[in-house]
């Protein structure tokens, strides 16, 4: 006799378990959110313009507009101490390299040091006049810089206080400075279209980055420490040679004010953020744009790369930060809890978390999740609705067949 194979039968319970599970999967699929806030950091009393990571990534410090800096622990949110002596709004706080000693600066004409364990000041290191919009360690954390509105930006000792050199020749407002990745240079961005290179050890200028038509928000060294790019507000960023000071790339493509700019860790690619609702991703060698971040309702503040060049994270107006895959340029995740905008956000160096700092007062830890936390046995209304359907549906060609 032949061999006769049995046709397959599928009764009602397993249509109606094959669509609960696709139903819980869909679920899953629809609800899960790779990052999740973790801790809300309350206590300061009005606007937090910055929060970063320590070195080893267990602390943040906060710096706010209520003349306060603090330290949070990263895993816990709990604060572990103030920072009080500022009489004006702060607008940065850094810790040194080894997370010892934090430096921040101020509108009251200071920078000061103080210990990240206690809060204790160390030192105050004062400018002749303006505020100071930014401080600095070294890449050895013995340094430290200093941009000014008076003009002029200072390098100091971290140990003694001692005035090191002053860099004299931006003709506005010094919005920024830092060291280079070697510690042998400084470059610092104006209100007077140029962003400059100065010797560390000796003060002396050794380039001008002129060719912006206006406002050089921030400047960025790469990796090796060989270019630098600098960000706008005449709706363009720019990469320039360190040695010549030559321009290398201008990135257009933005509609609006450039906000901010940074290499990738590789130094391969640069992402920025501007006030045209979007954030770029550009090859840094060509200029070449590879991925323009939309989707967003407002004004981009700030983007930067993850500590392995993977993800983006950017800051906006539109209350949320929002993380990006820096290859494809697709959203990975939004970050939604703050009830004002976004001023800044960072990574944590294992990239696990992400701080964010908002005009809501707050700064917020967002932590990345693992798939196996999100599985959920919720079903859509809708995959009740198909059930019922397939159950209906059953149920009227078996009377068919059985003629009752």
């Amino acid at each position: 006799m032949p061999l006769r194979i049995p046709r397959p039968r599928f009764s009602l319970l397993t249509l109606l378990l094959s669509v609960l599970l696709l139903g819980s999967l869909a679920t899953l699929w629809w609800n899960w959110q790779p990052w999740a806030l973790e801790h809300t950091l309350r206590g300061h009393g009005y606007v937090v313009n910055t929060a970063v990571f320590s070195p080893d990534g267990r602390r943040i410090v906060t710096a706010s507009a209520d003349n306060t800096a603090r330290v949070w622990d990263a895993l816990t949110g709990a604060e572990l101490a103030v920072f009080y002596g500022h009489s004006e709004p702060l607008h940065s706080a850094e810790f040194s390299p080894d997370g010892r000693c934090i430096v921040t600066a101020s509108e009251d004409g200071t920078a000061r040091l103080w210990d990240a364990q206690t809060g204790e000041e160390l030192d105050v290191f004062k400018q002749s006049l303006g505020s100071v919009s930014s401080a600095a360690f070294s890449p050895d954390g013995r340094r430290i810089v200093t941009a000014s509105r008076d003009k002029i930006a200072r390098v100091w000792d971290g140990q003694t206080g001692a005035e090191l050199a002053v860099l004299k020749g931006h003709t506005s407002s010094v919005r920024f400075s830092a060291f280079s990745p070697d510690g042998q240079r400084i470059v610092t961005s104006s209100d007077d279209k140029t962003a400059r290179v100065w010797d560390a050890q000796t003060g002396a200028e050794s380039a001008v980055l002129k060719g912006h038509a206006d406002t050089v928000y921030s400047a960025a060294f790469s990796c090796d420490g060989r270019r630098i790019v600098t960000s706008s507000r005449d709706k363009t960023a720019r990469v320039w040679d360190i040695q010549t000071g030559a321009e290398l790339v201008v990135l257009k493509g933005h509609s609006e004010l450039v906000s901010s700019a940074a290499f990738s860790p590789d130094g391969r690619r640069i992402v920025t953020a501007s006030w045209d609702n979007t954030a770029r991703v550009w090859d840094a060698q060509t200029g070449a744009e590879l991925a323009v971040l939309e989707g967003l309702s407002d004004f981009e503040n700030f983007a930067v790369f993850s500590p392995d060049g993977r993800r983006i994270v950017t800051a906006s107006n539109d209350k949320t930060a929002r993380v990006w895959d820096a290859q494809t340029g697709t959203e990975l995740a939004v970050l939604k809890g703050h009830s004002n905008c976004v001023i800044s956000a960072a990574f944590s160096p294992n990239v696990q978390r992400i701080v964010t700092a908002s005009l809501d007062s707050t700064a917020r830890v967002w932590v990345k999740r693992r798939p196996e936390y999100a599985w959920s046995i919720v079903v859509l209304p809708e995959f009740w609705l198909a059930a019922f359907f397939l159950i209906a549906l059953g149920y009227s060609i078996r009377r068919r067949r059985t003629g009752c």
